[in-house]
């Protein structure tokens, strides 16, 4: 009896970079938000908190849909004032084709900055051995 075996390897990495522009106090702004991706994926990158001023309050959080249909909070990160290491590491996350991810930030005090990022994506794929 000859048993199959799957092999996965990463299919496709996608790049997401940009700046987001915190203007507004307590208003959630969504960095990035991964729905419907059809494959298994890992979501990883980083943000930059070098514009942040002693008077700034950011909150950086990450929710994950298992499936359900609800976003849950996964992670929950508050930083104050200037950052002495201003790169923040979003941790990977691996997730299957049916749960979706979201990134936002929220500026809850201080004056309006921006925080660029650099969020990679890899979808996985299977084929058999």
């Amino acid at each position: 009896m000859v048993n199959n075996l799957n092999i996965w390897y990463i299919s496709d990495i996608i790049t997401y970079t940009g700046t987001i522009n915190l203007d507004t106090t307590n208003i959630e702004y969504i960095v990035l938000e991964l729905k419907d991706m059809g494959t298994y994926y890992m979501v990883t990158g980083y943000l930059d908190l070098s514009g942040m001023q002693r008077s700034n309050e950011v909150y950086v959080r990450e929710y994950i849909d298992l499936a359900q249909g609800t976003y849950k909070k996964y992670l929950s990160y508050r930083f104050r004032g200037e950052q002495i290491d201003p790169l923040i590491m979003i941790t990977p996350k691996y997730l299957t084709d049916t749960d979706n991810y979201k990134l936002t930030v929220l500026l809850s005090g201080g004056q309006p900055i921006s925080i660029p990022y650099k969020l990679l994506v890899f979808k996985y794929a299977s084929r058999e051995l």
